[in-house]
């Protein structure tokens, strides 16, 4: 490479001995260890905030990133400027440490910010955007734009030359990313479980203060004794032409657009039908990181030569456009059945792999001269994270809605392989044949994503949708920027899924859901219904005359309600009903009036991501506050889960309502029952004769009830006579039940979390009918015929 004399002197501080390469990746290891923490804790916080809509988390991440970005900037321009980037450093990790520690109580500041803005403002929508981005910058900005700093102010302490910055990129990107990898399953599979939200963010804020310390340790270990300035003629390496930089950054923001992109989608792809557990997403996460650490760490242990850079990117973007037209391909299941491991493994890791290598390659683009390593580094981070912003908010709302997953993931490669060709151009040296067949390759790549996109094969479809049409009927198919959703039947019973997870039938326990509240508080007149589903609690707390307002997380659910009920139509645009598309637990913490009833039915399984927001202390503790004085909930417990997770369950329900019961289910889930009913009230609970019969004889009840697809028709009378046997226990025997121990909080999300306790932790009976009876119920609820025969000799 080509140096240079200047002709004029310039001032030259002392010379700082670098510290040893391999400490100062340690040191941001651990940086990058305690920065996926802090994403993942804060992003569980700032949903309580402002709910689980994709809308909301976009808000998160945009503020997020938009932080790490001005962070990079900032740095950048700081570090080229100061005597000892380490130090410099080594402060911007202590000072991170107060402010992550102090970020919950930043969060629940906006939380009433937001909450006040919301009443006032309900009706502008644009305006509640604006706030929520407002209000979300402000509470991350402080700690993100000093996370942002760090890697440009480390790759000018470890690159004094233009030369060294793609391998010192690379080697600090890489051990990040590492440390992001351990992040990842430290927080996943044990902090969370065992310390809570809270005690997790302090781990990683410990982590944050031992880079700091370790890095102002090592500043003063490698500081050399003090001596005058000296005036030196600069002796710099010739600046990279502007077109070249502009290619690196054009790179480096389509790294972060497209990287964003799939893992967006391929989270989306491969969940599908897996429960979508924590577990699952930490997995995903996990790979996802392991093949962007690998591929950086590949560029910076054997850097491309200067001439050969260009051609490496392209090499990088046409494999990630083979790879991932490969994975869909898998993903449909279409070749063969893999287990969901060895699918992300397959197809997860290769694909970042390849987009690994491009980041540390524009790096070495980027940088244009010795004197503006720092400056040219955090430019391009800063860009890259554009490029994720980008991505965040393009790919769920915009491409997803309109074409879906699979199909999005097509066109983002057909941009991968576009951006290969074009890097393909005349100043390519390479032998002659070797050119040819590179271009030829990249060429039939491309095309063969521009005719997938225009022309879908079988293999580019949503698996749930591929699941559907191969075990049954399916009678429609779409997807939001929230989840892909079908209808159909399987056998003889018409099913709704959701991101692959089928969530019920048409069982009679979902119209109980509104008909047993209302035979306890036969005066109520408007009910809450969180969680829409197939509609049936919906449907039959309209037939039995109450008003309700029904929230629905995924906007495509309600689509789906014509397919089972034929009265959808006129039932959602009734007087008496209202439909909201919201998170339900943002929605009942905003609200400002009273309800009679409120009903919960959290989408199956009960292990899934995101609902133990619904079984926390907290969001009964809202319920509460939203029920008039007499006023009822029901929370819908399903069987599948331990007795032990049952019992924190019902204790956590016990903490907040002065008055509960506990009534089996009637519907059925294969060969046994799906499940039992919490009622809870600040009143006492009974199922008096005559409340139960008015009920019953409004008109279109029964008729509501026997036409569920698992219930035989029954008169009125043997109604009731059936609802007060479905009582399990109340008062002290539910107190006795749940015992001591342990209450589910939005801190300790103790039903998402669960590995530890179920690997580790004492031998608990699987949930069923059976044992329920067996530890709760006693000889109660057995029906009449039963009791008899024990007792006869």
């Amino acid at each position: 490479m080509r140096s240079t004399l200047s002709g004029h002197p310039r001032f030259v501080p002392p010379a700082i001995p670098v510290a040893s390469p391999r400490r100062v990746l340690l040191i941001f290891f651990l940086s990058g260890a305690a920065g996926l923490i802090y994403e993942i804790v804060w992003a569980r916080q700032l949903v309580l905030v402002y709910g689980n809509t994709t809308q909301a988390i976009s808000t998160i991440l945009s503020a997020f990133f938009g932080g790490i970005a001005m962070g990079s900037l900032l740095g950048g321009r700081l570090a080229d400027r100061v005597r000892s980037p380490l130090r410099l450093y080594g402060l911007l990790e202590i000072a991170l440490v107060p402010i992550v520690l102090i970020t919950p109580r930043l969060f629940r500041l906006i939380q009433q910010i937001y909450g006040t803005a919301y009443e006032a403002l309900q009706a502008f929508p644009g305006a509640i955007t604006a706030i929520r981005f407002l209000l979300a910058i402000l509470a991350l900005a402080p700690a993100t734009v000093l996370m942002g700093a760090t890697l440009p102010v480390l790759t000018r302490y470890l690159a004094r030359k233009r030369k060294d910055v793609e391998t010192t990129f690379g080697r600090l990107y890489a051990a990040n990313t590492f440390g992001a990898i351990v992040g990842t399953a430290l927080s996943g599979f044990v902090l969370i479980e065992l310390f809570g939200l809270h005690g997790t963010l302090t781990a990683g804020a410990m982590c944050s203060g031992a880079a700091g310390l370790f890095a102002l340790g090592l500043d003063r270990s490698s500081a050399p004794p003090r001596c005058a300035a000296a005036v030196e003629w600069e002796e710099r390496d010739a600046p990279h032409p502007t077109p070249w930089k502009r290619l690196g950054l054009l790179a480096a923001f389509l790294s972060g657009f497209t990287s964003l992109g799939y893992q967006v989608l391929w989270t989306r792809l491969l969940s599908s039908g897996t429960g979508n557990t924590t577990y699952v997403f930490t997995a995903i996460l996990f790979i996802f990181l392991l093949g962007i650490a690998a591929g950086a760490a590949a560029v910076s242990s054997r850097p491309p030569r200067p001439n050969e850079t260009v051609h490496a990117l392209s090499a990088a973007q046409t494999a990630v456009a083979a790879i991932n037209l490969i994975g869909l391909a898998l993903v449909s299941g279409r070749i063969v059945w893999l287990a969901f491991v060895q699918t992300t493994l397959l197809v997860v890791f290769p694909v970042t792999l390849a987009l690994g290598l491009t980041l540390p390659l524009a790096a070495s683009l980027v940088a244009s001269s010795d004197n503006r390593v720092g400056r040219d580094s955090g430019s391009l981070l800063a860009v890259n994270t554009a490029g994720a912003i980008f991505g965040t908010i393009l790919v769920p709302f915009a491409l997803v809605p309109l074409i879906g997953s699979p199909r999005t993931v097509v066109l983002l490669s057909f941009v991968n392989s576009l951006f290969g060709v074009a890097l393909l151009g005349p100043g390519w040296r390479a032998l002659p044949i070797l050119r040819r067949l590179g271009r030829v390759v990249t060429v039939v790549i491309a095309g063969a994503c521009g005719f997938a996109l225009v022309r879908p094969p079988s293999f580019v479809a949503d698996p749930g949708e591929t699941y559907v049409r191969q075990k049954g009927a399916l009678y429609a198919s779409v997807e939001d920027e929230i989840a892909s959703v079908q209808a159909g039947r399987i056998g003889p019973l018409k099913r709704l899924w959701v991101a692959g997870t089928g969530m019920t039938h048409l069982t009679v326990d979902a119209r109980l859901m509104a008909i047993l509240p209302m035979m306890i508080r036969p005066d109520a007149r408007s009910m809450l219904n969180l969680c829409f589903g197939m509609g049936s609690t919906f449907h039959s707390a309209i037939v039995a005359g109450l008003s309700v307002e029904t929230v629905e997380l995924v906007p495509s659910v309600p689509r789906m309600f014509g397919y089972f009920f034929g009265s959808a139509r006129s039932f959602l645009s009734h007087p008496r009903a209202r439909l909201i598309i919201a998170d339900g637990r943002n929605y009942l913490d905003l609200a400002r009036h009273r309800y009679d009833l409120i009903t919960v039915d959290p989408p199956p399984p009960i292990r899934s991501s995101g609902t133990a927001i619904l079984y926390s202390r907290e969001f009964y503790r809202s319920a509460l506050s939203h029920l008039v004085q007499r006023g009822l909930m029901m929370e819908w417990m399903p069987y599948d889960q331990t007795i032990d997770e049952f019992r924190a369950h019902v204790r956590t329900f016990s903490s907040v309502f002065p008055r509960v019961t506990i009534a089996l289910g009637r519907g059925k889930c294969g060969s046994g029952r799906c499940g039992v009913f919490l009622f809870g009230s600040r009143e006492p609970i009974d199922f008096r004769p005559a409340a139960v019969h008015a009920i019953l004889a409004r008109p279109g009840v029964i008729e509501d009830l026997d036409n569920a697809a698992d219930s035989s028709p029954l008169t009125e009378q043997q109604w009731g006579q059936l609802v007060p046997r479905l009582v399990c226990a109340s008062g002290s025997a539910v107190a006795k039940f749940g015992g001591e121990g342990p209450l589910i909080t939005d801190d300790r999300p103790l039903p998402e979390y669960f590995l530890l306790r179920s690997r580790f932790g004492a031998a608990s009976l699987p949930m069923t009918d059976t044992s329920v009876r067996a530890s709760l119920c006693l000889d109660r609820e057995r029906p009449s015929d039963e009791r008899r025969a024990s007792s006869t000799p």
